[in-house]
Parts: structure tokens; C-alpha cells; sequence
């Protein structure tokens, strides 16, 4: 596992961080044990709460503490997944309920991030403030983040109490996005990727055209150049996967500090472990390019369509 700098906090965090959620894991404690044993093999320090389910936080404190506390980086949402309104949650008794099971009850000792969702981080009532900052005090919480994509990013850095920005980093992920996220730094916030897949490109025949498809028996496509400038290449490319494909990319954006992923099951996490140790094919790069300029101009054609109709 390769290792990037945590701000200026002197941490280095894993170029990969585990989300772990109580759904996620199939509400399963032995398959959460698996997902951070296996993520501690493989060099994973850095590990995101969805949920603050006891059963959940209870088996995550077990599997973590064959490594010392302060090796890791920690962070829970202030709300439950799923949550209707996140907002709610943020007043202050449930926000110091949920908090003391976290810090007290599971025994996870302190949180690193507490992190507040896109909708939400503007509406913290002043009293909820005041008791995240005794938390600070009492060095029972490090640092505040909020969650948050193009429109609302430049609000997040703006408020200036919050320490992390966690966005979606993908593939699309345009110019005026990525300028964002340089004032981010700029301003001395650090950024968590979360969402590196777009689930437009998962399956090959949503981007691979007909014409360029193997037969049943892995013979010859009729027209092997039929998806040159489109996306098919990532179903295409010899010895990687879509999936390993976007990741790499991603982890080629030098300001994320983490990219958060969620796999479904130990093979899974090991298999994306792998990509930070793997070259990305040299022509990867520019078929994103191409393919990105290829959409945005079909889009404009249709749009000019329109306005002639």
C-alpha cells in the first residue's frame, strides 16, 4: 500500500481508505471482521463509518486493536445512512448521543473526522458547535469535514470550520471541478475521493458497441475500432478490469489525500489493493480524454438539435 500526507498533521493516510456500513457488510459481523483484517493485511490504516450501528462499531474496535490506536485514522458520519434529513441529526442530543457511543461504548477511544453530509453541514445548530469544540478540548475528536460535489464545494471551503472535503472523483470529473478542489487546498483543506466507478460503465454493453464485442467463443470482433473514442476501452483493456481502471485514474489526482472505496467482499478489497502498486497502461490517460470530449460534443450537437426543433 502506498502512503500520502494527511495536510500538515505530519499523518500519512493509505492511498486507499475502507468504507464500512452496517448494510454494506450484509449487517454481518464476521464479514466486517474480514473487510479490516484483510484491509490491515494489505497496508489499509484509514477507515470510514457509514453507521454507528453497535454492532458494527463493537466488531470494528475487536479487529482494530491488533494495531495501535494512533496508526489509525477514524471517521464516522454525524448522521445514520439513509438518513431522510441528515440535518436532524445534527441537533444536540443526538449528535452527543451518537458520539458517545462512537468514542465511549465501542471502544474506538477517539474519533479522527467527524464528517457532515452535502445537505446538511450548513444547518449545525451553534450548541452542536460548541460541543464538538469541548470534544477537540478534550482531544476526543481531531478534525470536522463535510461531504460535498461541484455546486456545493466552494460553500464548504467558504465556511472555514471545516478541516476535510470529501467529494465524488471519477473519470467525468471535469476541469472546473478539479480548479475547485485546488482552492480547497489552496485555502489549507484536505480532500477524501469517494465514488471513483461511474455506474454509467459498468456493464460492457452500456459502452462497448456491438460491432466491436468478442463472439461467445472469443473470436474476433467484426470491427475492433467500432468503439474508438467511447469508454469501451475500459471493457477492453488486456489484464484490467473497468472497475481497476477508473480506481487507477483516480489515483492519479495528486490533491486527494484518500480515495474511499467499498467492497463487497475480501476478494474484492484485495483486488483493488493491488491497483496503487500497478502502472496504468500509458494510453489509459488520453482515451479518458477522448472519450470525454466525445460525449460532451454529442452532447452539444443534441442540445443544437433542440434549439433548431
Amino acid at each position: 500500500m502506498r502512503y500520502r500526507p494527511f495536510g500538515r498533521s505530519g499523518q500519512a493516510l493509505s492511498t486507499l481508505g475502507l468504507t464500512l456500513s452496517w448494510s454494506g457488510a450484509r449487517q454481518s459481523r464476521q464479514m466486517i471482521h474480514r473487510l479490516i483484517m484483510t484491509a490491515l493485511e494489505n497496508g489499509i490504516n484509514t477507515y470510514h463509518f457509514e453507521s454507528a450501528h453497535p454492532d458494527l462499531l463493537k466488531t470494528a474496535a475487536e479487529a482494530l486493536s491488533v494495531v495501535e490506536r494512533r496508526l489509525l485514522f477514524i471517521s464516522v458520519n454525524a448522521h445514520e445512512e439513509g438518513a431522510n434529513d441528515p440535518a436532524a441529526q445534527y441537533a444536540l442530543t443526538p449528535l452527543r448521543d451518537r458520539l458517545k457511543l462512537v468514542i465511549k461504548e465501542s471502544g474506538l477511544k477517539w474519533i479522527d473526522l467527524l464528517m457532515f453530509h452535502a445537505t446538511g453541514f450548513d444547518r449545525i445548530p451553534d450548541n452542536s458547535w460548541a460541543f464538538i469544540d469541548s470534544l477537540r478540548r478534550a482531544n476526543m475528536l481531531k478534525f470536522t469535514g463535510a461531504a460535498a460535489n461541484t455546486d456545493r464545494i466552494q460553500a464548504v471551503v467558504d465556511d472555514g470550520r471545516f478541516n476535510i472535503l470529501k467529494t465524488v472523483f471519477d473519470i467525468d470529473t471535469s476541469w472546473d471541478k478539479r480548479h475547485l478542489l485546488d482552492y480547497a487546498i489552496s485555502r489549507g483543506m484536505t480532500i477524501f475521493g469517494h465514488d471513483f466507478y461511474p455506474e454509467a460503465y459498468r456493464k460492457a454493453s452500456d459502452v462497448v458497441p456491438k460491432a466491436a464485442r468478442r463472439g461467445f467463443f472469443g473470436s474476433r470482433p467484426a470491427d475492433p475500432l467500432a468503439g474508438s473514442g467511447t469508454y469501451a476501452f475500459l471493457h477492453q483493456t488486456n489484464g484490467w478490469t473497468a472497475e481497476e481502471l477508473c480506481l487507477s485514474f483516480a489515483l492519479t489526482q495528486p490533491t486527494l489525500s484518500t480515495m474511499l472505496i467499498r467492497p463487497d467482499t475480501p476478494d474484492h478489497l484485495e483486488a483493488l489493493t493491488e491497483v496503487p502498486e500497478r502502472l496504468m497502461p500509458t494510453s489509459v490517460p488520453a482515451q479518458i480524454e477522448m472519450a470525454r470530449f466525445s460525449l460532451q460534443a454529442a452532447a452539444a450537437r443534441r442540445e443544437e438539435m433542440k434549439k433548431k426543433a
